[in-house]
This record gives C-alpha cells, structure tokens and sequence, in this order.
C-alpha cells in the first residue's frame, strides 16, 4: 500500500513540476502569455463549448497587449501573431522558414487527408502544387465560367419552380456549389439539380466533418496529434472518400480510353500519372477529394451568407441588382462584365471579412527565427497561429467591423485595407490555389440570382445566426429565405438563355 501512494506522489509530483516548467517557456522568452491550466492548458472553454477555436484564439489576442500573445495546449506552446508585419514575414517575406502547416500528416491513419495540398509538407508540396497550378490559371478559370453559368440557370429554374415557398439557402447553395465543382473540375454531372437526393450532393456534404464532430477533428488535428495517433481515426469521411474515389477512378478510366480531354483536373491528373512516378494513385486522388471538399465549402458558404445579408440590407441588394441591369442588363456574362461589377465585387469581399473561411492559419517554424521588429526569437518546431478572424473582427483596422459595409472596399486610399490584415483566402506560396475560381463562381451565382429574383428572409430568419461551436460556417438552423420573380429582368434573362 505504502509503495502504492509513493509511486503515485513521485507520479503526481514529477507530473505536476513537469507542466510547471513547460509553463514558463513564453515567460522566459519575454513573450506575453495566458496563463494556461495544469496539464490542460488553455484549450478549457473550447471544449466546454464555449468558443470556437479560432474566436478562442481571438478572445486570447484580446487578452494581451503587443504584436504576439503565447498560449499551451497541453504541455505544448503556440504563439498567435497578431502584428502585421511580422504576418508578413511569416508569409510571405520569410516563407521558406515557416513552410509546413501544423495539420499531423501520417499516411497510415489517413492516406487520403495526409495526401492532399491541405496536409502535405514542403517538398511534396512543391512539386504537387507546381504541377495542380495550371488548372486554375486566369484562361483555364474564363473557361470554366461557361460551366458555372450553365450550373447558375439550372439553379435559377430549380428556383424558379419553388416561387415563394420557404427554402433553405444552404442547401440551395451546396447543390450549386457541388455541381459547380463536378462540372468544372471533374467533368462530370452530379444531377444536384435533377434528383432531390443526389448522391454526389450528399457525400460532398460529409466530406469535412460538421458539428461537435468537426470541431473534435478539426481541433484535434492541428492541436492534439497525440489523439490522433492514439485512436487513429480519418480527418476526411471515411464512406465520402470511398465513394469519390470510385467515381473519380472511372472518370480518369474513361478519359484514358476515350481519349477526350476537357483541360481539367481529371486531365491534369492523368497528365501528372503518367509522367511522374513520385505521385501513387492514392496521392492523386486525394487531391481531387481535397478540391471537392474545399471547394463544396467555401462557395456554398459564401455565398449563402451574402445573400443572407442581402435580405436583412435590401438596400444593398437594390444597389447590386441596379449595377447588374446597368453593366450587364440581359447580355451574357462575361469575364469582362464581371470585372466592371465593382459593388459586387465590394460585396463579396465584406462577406469574405465577416465570414472567413480560413478562421485562422497555421504554420510551423521549420528552423530557428529571429523576429527583428522585437528581438524574439522562435525555436525550431514553434507552432505559429494567424488569427484571421480576429484581424478581421479588429476595430483598429476594419472600423465598426460587426457591421456589413461593403464600402469599406471601396479603394478609397485615405483607408486603405492592409493585405496582411485582410486574409479570407491567406496569401504568399500557400495561398489557397483555388481563390480565383470560388470569386468567378460565387461572382456568376449571385449575378444570376440577383437579376431574377427579389430574396427575403422568411419569417423564421434569424437575425443573428447561430453557427455554435463548429469549425464550419453552417448556421445551426439554416438560413430560410424566399424568392420573389422580378418580371421584367427574369423574363428577359429567361428567353435569352
């Protein structure tokens, strides 16, 4: 009994004098710091559900003063910056010391997730990266806008069909976004708006983990690999990621026999397969899925809540709906048009500020870091965090940032919006490789949308909405809204095309 209680005090107490030291690492190094819990850390209020991870690492910026706040999960220090300069650098300027992401790659657990861009470190990265890049280049983009229009009508007949009824937005938006993507990126038809449950529509939907369970895969794979490690469990859906990979298996089989190419990722792909033996099938899948996923997300999501803004500011709608029937009236849409359609533009990049869809962005210190404008410097291994939301959500540099004024993207030089503040899509060599095709397709949704119809918020609308504690931006009850035809404007469009 006596050897029993001795074993467990020498446990308690070597345990307890352990995080204690870990605890002072911000402390020695001069660095301002949360004080953080025993053994937990600072990660408390995350799981009592309290705080998203990235408005807990906002709440954690507003704690402190200077240009980073040091925070422990666990035994583990994390620095959130917050200065933009030392944004920049990490970024940008200096990216060849920071160029892996946080995100725990084993290809054992999740060959899939471990595979794709999101995850890969940075040698792998390069060379994926370098050969992906040309299917979003600006001539591949402008021929894909043709698909994405062809996507927005049957969206606007799917509509069309359901006049004054109470629909759920998001699921309007997910059934275009999935479509978006199959048809410009794959190829293929995902009959979204053909079949009331279409299959591709749904697995799209499971690919990223939602709710409690997103927030514990999300959280636990950037901050808590040990987890991971332990019960081995996949980022990605494990049936989602079946299921994709048999379709996008047959499309690259078919494409080979065929021969037919549409200059796509499926071509891309076979391209990459059959020049390089650096990439196995399991890699070049992964990063068709990871496209999918990311790209189902971002657009459904942003463009939903734009247009659930639009009809709490009908005044911003009006505006929109003038500038569309002056720029573009009932011609086609155009690269061209699309570019001339500044408010729009101003509209998109407020919902982008408000709603970011890279809350916060990750990087690891891959050698040690003199950081000039204070002195500090960081470790090799360091984990760095970048709080885009709460850069974006800051009054110092976005005035009245909980109200949605597009204006403040107005160019106006005496204001001008620092790109080191503004990170909706993050920027530098990770940037997100896709940016330029979420605008051109949220841009033609909403034209097409707009033009046709007047929305509003259906009478269960919530004027806040309640996106809990996960990592998505998916309104725990939907965004309910009603379509209203404009005669004129719908008639014409209608005929036209």
């Amino acid at each position: 009994m006596w050897i029993t209680f001795a074993f467990l005090l020498t446990l308690c107490l070597t345990v307890y004098f352990y995080f204690r030291h870990r605890y002072r690492y911000w402390k020695n190094r001069n660095i301002p710091f949360i004080v953080p819990k025993l053994i937990v850390g600072n990660i408390v209020e995350i799981f009592m559900g309290k705080y998203s991870p990235a408005k807990y690492v906002a709440h954690l910026c507003n704690e402190r003063e200077g240009p980073y706040v040091g925070f422990f999960i666990l035994h583990k220090p994390y620095l959130a910056i917050k200065d933009p300069g030392i944004i920049k650098r990490i970024l940008v300027r200096d990216f060849q010391k920071f160029p892996d992401k946080i995100f725990i790659n084993d290809k054992s657990i999740d060959p899939t997730f471990s595979n794709s861009l999101l995850s890969l470190g940075n040698a792998q990265w390069r060379t994926v990266r370098t050969r992906l890049s040309r299917i979003f280049s600006p001539a591949k983009v402008k021929a894909m806008q043709v698909y994405t229009e062809r996507c927005a009508k049957s969206l606007r007949l799917y509509i069309d069909g359901q006049l004054n009824e109470r629909l759920n937005l998001k699921d309007l938006t997910t059934r275009f976004s999935t479509e978006v993507v199959f048809s410009c990126v794959f190829g293929v038809n995902s009959n979204c708006f053909k079949e009331k449950q279409s299959m591709c529509n749904d697995y799209a939907h499971k690919i990223f983990p939602k709710a409690y369970v997103g927030l514990f895969k999300g959280f636990s794979y950037i901050f808590l690999p040990q987890l991971v490690k332990i019960f081995k469990y996949q980022f990605f859906d494990p049936t989602a990621c079946d299921f994709f990979q048999n379709v996008f298996s047959d499309t690259i089989k078919h494409r080979e026999i065929s021969g037919v190419r549409r200059n796509d990722l499926v071509d891309i792909l076979i391209d990459i397969k059959n020049q390089s033996g650096s990439l196995d099938n399991n890699a070049l899948l992964a990063q068709a899925i990871a496209f999918l996923g990311v790209g189902h997300e971002t657009i459904s999501a942003i463009i939903s809540l734009t247009i659930y803004e639009l009809c709490i500011n009908q005044d911003i709608q009006n505006r929109i709906r003038e500038e569309i029937e002056t720029v573009v009236g009932e011609d086609d849409v155009t690269s061209h048009t699309i570019d001339n359609l500044k408010f729009l533009n101003m509209v998109v990049c407020e919902s982008l500020r408000k709603y970011p869809v890279i809350p916060f962005i990750q990087r690891k210190c891959v050698e040690d870091y003199f950081i000039p404008e204070t002195g500090a410097v960081l470790e090799r291994g360091t984990s760095i965090i970048i709080p885009t939301h709460w850069l974006h959500y800051n009054p110092e540099f976005f005035n009245d940032p909980y109200k949605y004024n597009p204006d403040r993207f107005n160019g106006d030089t005496s204001i001008p919006i620092d790109p080191f503040v503004y990170l909706p899509f993050s920027t530098g060599p990770r940037a997100c490789l896709g940016r330029r095709f979420a605008l051109m397709s949220i841009k033609v949704c909403l034209i097409y949308l707009i033009r046709a119809f007047k929305i509003e918020r259906d009478a269960a609308t919530k004027g806040q909405l309640n996106f809990g504690a996960a990592h998505a931006l998916d309104p725990k009850e939907g965004i309910p809204v009603r379509f209203q035809r404009i005669e004129q404007s719908y008639a014409g469009t209608l005929n036209k095309h």
